[in-house]
């Protein structure tokens, strides 16, 4: 046991018996929980029974019941599954801090976990780590310190003690005093830990700076820029949480994440679900969202081939990041401009000589009355407006048809002659005005992925082939600024990661669709593959209400790792990170050298969690010929496949972004310097680097 800078034996006796306290109620309350849901499962299975007896030849009482049933037990199991759900966890480790404040002269000490678990006493046992009172614990220091109460009212206190614990299985492995630093030890603890195949929740870890970001005003759009390893993504989904504890009713089933791929958002699946958040969240890829957005029905380039393209094809890298600039926005505009004058609003309109509509009040009702809606709703109104007078002056006619023969004084012999000329002429009106509203077929826009066509084929003097993300993005905008489609849901905050990777045409788009108050996007600079002339910290300036965030402090990699993989930045940048480690390995080598080195590196390293990280699918191929005799080697070369736990893993730099090995080997075949920063700060304890000097064949 470790017992920092405390009076050893009288602490841990208390905070022993403060623990075992709490494992008894946790154990009493996780009972009842138990018993209450077998009684709720008796009690519909006794009902349904009974219902269905009474019922048995009333098949729509039958239906009505279960569509209520399903229902009923979904609310009610949801709820009991999730609190039994939070009291194992906490049976595990109930809490992690401790903080003891003085306040009107009263001093109260409260224990901070992941949930919150109060049974009525005075206090409660446990404060779920995201109430507001939580944040004391979190600034790291002690003395006259304050928190805001979501109302937005500052309360004052006096932190006297803070004690952060490490419990595991229900015993104190570790306590460390506040006037140590928390940070170098029990975060050094914490990180010691090996890679998962998925992303941690860091609730007993979170630093003063990510609490901040954390806690922020929910209006606020935040953009942070974060350094490899600074817990980027993670501080943006306990933002999630953070807001969904504290504001349910207004973020509840209004949140939406945006990953950079189907693997990013496996990896990250974990942690809204490690922190109490079951739903409420909807999660697309960028390109799935934009993709549905659209409809659905456009064939466009996968991710995977998408950015095999971007590192390999330099003329469609170069169209790419034109299609996602400013200078894109300005010729589309220009273009949904010449389309809107010049719309095909025919001229004047007759129907049997009779004046329908002249062109001079076509053009005031489309480029006046209606200037405010969209383009598509303009004509909708017009040809209804058209329609409208056609179905008048139809009328009219109809109705001098029929005075006209019901003035008529015909013997009765003739009436039915009479009565089938009546309906013949009825006939050709109804006809005529049939063929006049057929006729205004030109009042009709193109699809958005048409007018998109348009303007491809004639700006790039090319056909346009095959859709790539940046081609889904401008037939958006174009869809948004001409149809103004209806939003599926209601957004209130968006989240995006890997916004480095994101162009300034993305941004617009997502602002324009999804007219969400706040939006929060974390990226890093030095990891864009793709390098558009507007940065994401530049395109995010369009966002009302934002402020930026940097963060320099590393907690995945080693000093060793970052310092070495500075080296390869052209801005030079200062980065923090606590913990020592081994030198990164370099070795430089013709390429048939490879396998030899690959394979002793491999057995050498001591890691059950290795990657090899290549720049794209071609140099996959030929790495795992060369070893696959040797090891079995899990690829992951499309969004379909798996990353686990354990194992030897060999992707490329695109599938790697976000993702973290305990060790990584680097296979070098000559790229810009900033990948080989990417690359490199997936590992967490070891790093190998091979350049390979020779052409590759």
């Amino acid at each position: 046991m470790d017992f920092r800078g405390m009076d050893v034996k009288l602490d841990y006796e208390i905070e022993k018996k403060y623990l075992d306290n709490v494992l008894g109620y946790l154990n009493d309350k996780l009972s009842e929980y138990v018993e209450n849901r077998k009684n709720i499962s008796d009690s519909i299975v006794d009902y349904r029974k009974k219902f269905i007896e009474e019922y048995r030849d009333d098949d729509d009482k039958i239906i009505d019941y279960f569509d209520h049933e399903n229902y009923k037990n979904e609310q009610i199991f949801m709820l009991v599954e999730k609190k039994i759900k939070e009291i194992l966890y906490l049976k595990k480790t109930p809490y992690f801090g401790k903080i003891v404040i003085s306040e009107d002269g009263e001093e109260e000490k409260f224990y901070i976990g992941s949930y919150g678990f109060d049974i009525g006493l005075e206090l409660p046992l446990i404060i779920d780590w995201r109430a507001p009172m939580a944040s004391l614990f979190y600034q790291g220091r002690i003395g006259e310190l304050s928190y805001k109460i979501p109302s937005g009212e500052e309360i004052c206190v006096s932190l006297n003690e803070r004690i952060q614990f490490l419990i595991r299985d229900g015993k104190i492995i570790s306590m460390f005093d506040s006037d140590i630093d928390i940070k170098d030890e029990f975060l050094k603890e914490m990180l010691s830990l090996k890679s998962s195949n998925k992303l941690k929740n860091i609730v007993q870890t979170i630093q003063v700076n990510q609490d901040k970001i954390i806690r922020e005003d929910r209006n606020k759009s935040i953009v942070i820029n974060g350094v490899a390893g600074s817990g980027k993504t993670s501080v943006a989904l306990h933002r999630i949480a953070y807001l969904l504890y504290n504001f349910r009713d207004y973020f509840e089933d209004r949140v939406l994440i945006l990953c950079p791929n189907k693997i990013f958002m496996e990896y990250i699946s974990a942690v809204l679900p490690s922190l109490g958040e079951y739903g409420g969240v909807h999660s697309y890829t960028s390109e799935d969202f934009i993709y549905l957005s659209t409809g659905g029905n456009l064939n466009f380039n996968s991710y995977d081939s998408h950015m095999e393209k971007i590192l390999n094809d330099k003329e469609y890298l170069d169209e790419f990041k034109f299609k996602g600039s400013y200078e894109m926005k300005c010729e589309i505009d220009k273009f949904i401009s010449y389309v809107e004058e010049n719309i095909n609003l025919g001229g004047d309109i007759y129907f049997r000589d009779e004046l329908i509509i002249n062109y001079e009040e076509l053009n005031r009702l489309f480029y006046e009355s209606f200037k405010s809606r969209s383009i598509d709703v303009r004509i909708n109104l017009i040809k209804k407006r058209i329609f409208d007078k056609i179905n008048k002056v139809r009328n009219t006619f109809v109705r001098q048809i029929k005075d006209k023969y019901k003035s008529m004084n015909t013997d009765s012999d003739m009436e039915n002659y009479y009565d089938m000329l009546m309906r013949n002429e009825i006939y050709d009106v109804v006809r005529d005005s049939s063929d006049i509203k057929s006729s205004l077929h030109y009042l009709k826009l193109e699809s958005p992925y048409e007018l998109y066509r348009e303007f491809y084929e004639s700006y790039f003097s090319k056909d346009l082939v095959n859709l790539d993300f940046g081609d889904l993005i401008l037939i958006k905008y174009i869809d948004i600024n001409i149809y103004r489609p209806k939003k599926d849901r209601e957004y209130r905050l968006v989240v995006i990661d890997e916004g480095q990777d994101f162009s300034y045409m993305f941004y617009q788009v997502i602002k324009m669709y999804t007219e969400s108050p706040s939006y929060l996007i974390v990226g890093d600079l030095n990891q864009s593959i793709i390098k558009f002339e507007d940065n994401f910290t530049h395109s995010t300036r369009i966002f009302e209400n934002k402020k930026d965030f940097e963060m320099l402090d590393s907690y995945r990699s080693t000093k060793n790792i970052i310092d070495y993989s500075l080296k390869y930045l052209n801005d030079r940048i200062s980065v923090n990170s606590i913990r020592d480690g081994e030198d990164v390995t370099y070795f430089e080598c013709e390429y048939d050298d490879i396998k030899k080195i690959l394979i002793e590196a491999i057995n050498n390293l001591k890691s059950k969690n290795i990657g090899i990280i290549v720049l794209d699918k071609r140099m996959i191929n030929k790495v795992h010929d060369m070893i696959k005799s040797n090891f079995y080697i899990k690829t992951i070369t499309d969004e379909d496949h798996v990353y686990s736990d354990n194992g030897i893993f060999l992707t490329t730099v695109y599938f790697s972004k976000g993702l973290e090995f305990d060790s990584v080997i680097v296979i070098d075949s000559g790229f810009e310097d900033n990948i080989l920063y990417i690359m490199l700060t997936r590992a967490m304890h070891d790093a190998i680097h091979i350049k390979i000097k020779n052409v590759i064949p």
